[in-house]
């Protein structure tokens, strides 16, 4: 059976070390499923060029089996990547994403650079056959309406979660269950997994 492969775009500030990602990383370890998670480019200024660059250089296996996991800017970016390189996909989850525009405190040229483009949504919904997306009421950093709009943009299934913040280690988020139990319901073969 062909393998999964599933990557995970960051966001600002992170790093693949980061957060819940060596956590997700480590569930994965024993399956045929791949788990790629990428380190983006200078997360603490990015720009949306060199990302998308270091995407179309590290993410080498995508096809129907693919499965994207973006957090926070990491969405955005996964959405404009999945357009770009117009394959059919099985599925995106975004963890606190937006789009349009920038609903947190910091607003530099370079995340602008991100949402000047508006997106292809119609193209979007038809080349990603499942697309989730996770919020928390007490994100402090992209307020739950932001990802709402995300969600309801994309026609997404949409996961409000009461507590959880921005799901980022300072908020206690080194686990992530719930994303966890949506990445095994997407690839649909429990008994491969662990």
């Amino acid at each position: 059976m062909k393998s999964t492969n599933i990557y995970v775009i960051h966001g600002y500030t992170s790093s693949s070390k980061a957060e819940w990602f060596p956590w997700l990383k480590d569930q994965f370890k024993n399956s045929n499923v791949k788990i790629h998670i990428l380190n983006m480019p200078n997360s603490s200024d990015p720009h949306l060029e060199p990302w998308l660059k270091h995407l179309r250089k590290n993410i080498l296996d995508i096809d129907e089996n693919t499965i994207f996991i973006g957090h926070s800017l990491g969405c955005v970016t996964a959405l404009r990547y999945i357009l770009e390189k117009s394959i059919k996909i099985k599925g995106t989850i975004l963890a606190s994403g937006f789009i349009n525009e920038n609903p947190m405190d910091v607003q530099t040229e370079g995340i602008q650079e991100f949402l000047d483009e508006s997106l292809d949504i119609a193209r979007i919904k038809s080349l990603i056959s499942s697309r989730i997306v996770i919020t928390a009421t007490d994100d402090d950093i992209v307020p739950t309406e932001a990802t709402q709009k995300l969600a309801k943009a994309l026609d997404a299934n949409l996961i409000i979660l009461s507590s959880g913040k921005h799901f980022i280690a300072r908020d206690g988020y080194t686990d992530f269950p719930v994303l966890l139990n949506e990445i095994h319901k997407l690839i649909n073969d429990y008994s491969k997994l662990p």
